[in-house]
């Protein structure tokens, strides 16, 4: 979980990066362009291909993905250091099988959590609001 957060983390800065760097060259090229046919075509092309890095960044949402992912792996990363050490609901727990169990029923709670989260970011913004 954490590498495809990480992934998910370096696309969505790309495409950041992309967004600030392009922004700023379209309207600096237009600023100091003399009437240059070329300087109108780079212009284009850089200001499409900002358009298409934000529309790719507000539909596959890499951020929330990312954010969403690296939760969970921390959320697993404190049961596992909960059942190491014997704290919360795991100091009850005699047997370090059952604390084991118990850990395995956890984190597979926590990956179903996942699952749906990430489903959710797949639905249109009309179908999460109705199941919110």
């Amino acid at each position: 979980m954490r590498d495809e957060s990480k992934r998910y983390r370096r696309v969505n800065n790309t495409f950041q990066g992309f967004l600030i760097i392009g922004s700023l060259a379209a309207t600096g090229i237009a600023g100091i362009s003399d009437k240059m046919t070329w300087d109108r075509w780079t212009i284009l092309c850089i200001t499409f291909l900002v358009g298409v890095a934000s529309g790719f960044m507000g539909y596959f949402k890499y951020k929330e993905r990312s954010f969403y992912l690296q939760q969970t792996a921390d959320a697993i990363e404190a049961e596992w250091e909960a059942v190491e050490v014997g704290v919360g609901r795991y100091k009850r727990i005699p047997s370090e099988e059952e604390q084991l169990a118990e850990f395995v029923e956890e984190v597979h709670r926590l990956k179903t959590e996942q699952k749906k989260r990430q489903q959710n970011l797949e639905q249109p913004p009309e179908s999460r609001n109705q199941a919110e």
